[in-house]
């Protein structure tokens, strides 16, 4: 998908109201919708085209992946959606076991921070996004754990 279809999906024909949410003209919203890939497109350069910019900025400057892709992890937690890199390279037996050494070791750490937190019978804001972090954190390393399991069996 590009991101003009990705756009045009979310607006679903109703551009004027997003429009006058964002505060922006109806033709910025329609151009969004459009592709830009040369000169002969009427498209516009969109909000996800910056995003996808500032990712690929942020990786070939050496940051983290785990930074450079914030901008999708708080868009994926900020609605309920779960955020999960696929690995990239075949794995054998050494890269499965390494897998579920850091599954577990993300349990592990999950486990602990639960624990702490519910010592005093209470659970506090602070605690809660604790416990929240590393539950991310286990569900996405559990999913690329499976990947590793199903690319060692191809």
């Amino acid at each position: 998908m590009r991101s003009h279809e990705a756009l045009q999906r979310a607006i679903h024909g109703r551009t004027v109201e997003h429009a006058r949410k964002l505060g922006l003209s109806t033709v910025l919203i329609s151009k969004w919708q459009e592709p830009h890939t040369d000169f002969t497109d009427s498209g516009a350069y969109n909000p996800l085209d910056r995003i996808e910019t500032v990712i690929e900025t942020s990786l070939s400057l050496g940051n983290p992946q785990a930074d450079a892709f914030a901008p999708i992890q708080y868009l994926s937690e900020r609605f309920g959606l779960i955020m999960i890199a696929v690995p990239k390279a075949s794995a054998g037996k050494e890269e499965v076991s390494k897998e579920l050494l850091q599954t577990v070791k993300e349990f592990g750490e999950l486990a602990s921070v639960s624990s702490e937190a519910l010592q005093d019978g209470k659970i506090s804001s602070r605690e809660i996004a604790h416990i929240e972090k590393e539950a991310w954190e286990l569900i996405r390393q559990t999913a690329a754990f499976i990947q590793k399991v199903k690319e060692s069996s191809i």
